[in-house]
């Protein structure tokens, strides 16, 4: 951030006023601000008791700050910490809100910035890639408001609970499977604001039993909004995934992800670039999305490459009948890329 665009984004703040007639800056709500390439990122403390006033100053300081010379876009972000008056040691408080998942030894979140760069695919055919290399593997779909999950696995019906009180996650070829999208109507839609986001993934999560699981795959949705930071500061994730497609819209937004999983401390695992090409009948490749955006995305951000995934009519096929890829297909370049991936990560976790 440069130094003159620092100072007004500074006074710009400090002339905001709230509804209870105080300043912006005397509420202490502001963790970060971030400025590069002309987009501001404002960083604002919130819990279940104040969202809906956060999100009204978030209003007033996109307002403000819109209008500075030079500006793209204002975002604000909304995270899920506590009052700084309130503690003096955020690690002691970030360790006692984490939930701990029983019998679950790693949990991987699959996440993208973007929606529509194939994330669901990624996770479900990587989780199969898992199964197939010996592991018990788990989903949980975190996309509260877009499930898609039980329709790629061709699963229905309503989950049951035990003698203990635990939800009954549905299983598909040995592999554990809990959604949102179990416990509503195909056509329901989901209109719900953050801390019923929030309760609705700590319980999927914590509130199902398991069993003995050695990987949790956690299928988030795309964005950096209310999901994403209930399972970053609260659910034990060993690690991240960032799916991405080569092109540059797809890759400002991974960028965006990359960011928030920074800032809450989970570590990334690697990226993965998904429909990289499309591969010709004579065997050449089509760079459809452009070609290598994720790769050097991952140099300039310094993070491990793990695997390209080609567009491949047959993965959208599988899934649209309910099926993995890699459990319907014998063999196959794909599939071989998928396997290759689950190992390359089992080795890193």
């Amino acid at each position: 951030m440069t130094e003159n665009i620092k100072k007004i984004i500074e006074e710009k703040l400090t002339i905001i006023t709230l509804p209870n007639k105080k300043k912006l800056i005397e509420e202490e709500i502001i963790e970060g601000i971030s400025y590069k390439d002309g987009h501001i990122q404002i960083s604002l403390f919130a819990n279940k008791d104040n969202i809906e006033e956060i999100e009204f100053v978030g209003k007033l300081i996109k307002k403000e700050l819109q209008n500075i010379e030079g500006v793209i876009s204002v975002t604000t972000v909304l995270t899920n910490e506590p009052n700084k008056r309130e503690t003096n040691n955020k690690t002691e408080d970030k360790k006692q809100k984490i939930q701990q998942i029983n019998n679950v030894k790693k949990i991987i979140a699959i996440a993208s910035g973007k929606g529509g760069v194939g994330k669901s695919t990624i996770s479900i055919n990587l989780a199969s890639a898992f199964s197939l290399i010996g592991k018990n593997v788990g989903i949980l779909d975190a996309d509260i408001h877009g499930p898609s999950i039980p329709h790629m696995l061709g699963l229905k019906g309503k989950p049951e609970v035990n003698s203990d009180k635990k939800i009954i996650p549905f299983e598909f070829n040995s592999m554990k499977v809990m959604s949102i999208g179990f416990l509503l109507n195909d056509e329901q839609p989901v209109v719900w604001r953050g801390p019923m986001v929030h309760s609705a993934i700590k319980q999927m999560a914590t509130e199902t039993d398991w069993g003995e699981l050695d990987i949790l795959i956690i299928d988030m949705p795309p964005g950096t909004g209310d999901a994403q930071i209930t399972v970053s500061q609260h659910l034990p994730l060993d690690g991240t995934i960032i799916v991405s497609t080569p092109q540059p819209v797809a890759l400002n937004d991974a960028v965006k992800a990359i960011g928030m999983f920074r800032k809450v401390d989970i570590p990334i695992i690697g990226i993965i670039e998904n429909m990289s090409y499309l591969l010709l009948e004579d065997g050449k490749k089509e760079d459809i999305f452009g070609k290598d955006g994720a790769k050097n995305m991952s140099e300039k951000e310094k993070i491990f490459f793990i695997e390209e995934i080609p567009l491949d009519k047959e993965i959208r096929e599988s899934s649209d009948r309910g099926v993995p890829y890699i459990f319907e297909k014998r063999d196959g370049l794909t599939k071989d890329i998928f396997l290759k991936a689950a190992k390359k990560i089992n080795k890193i976790i």
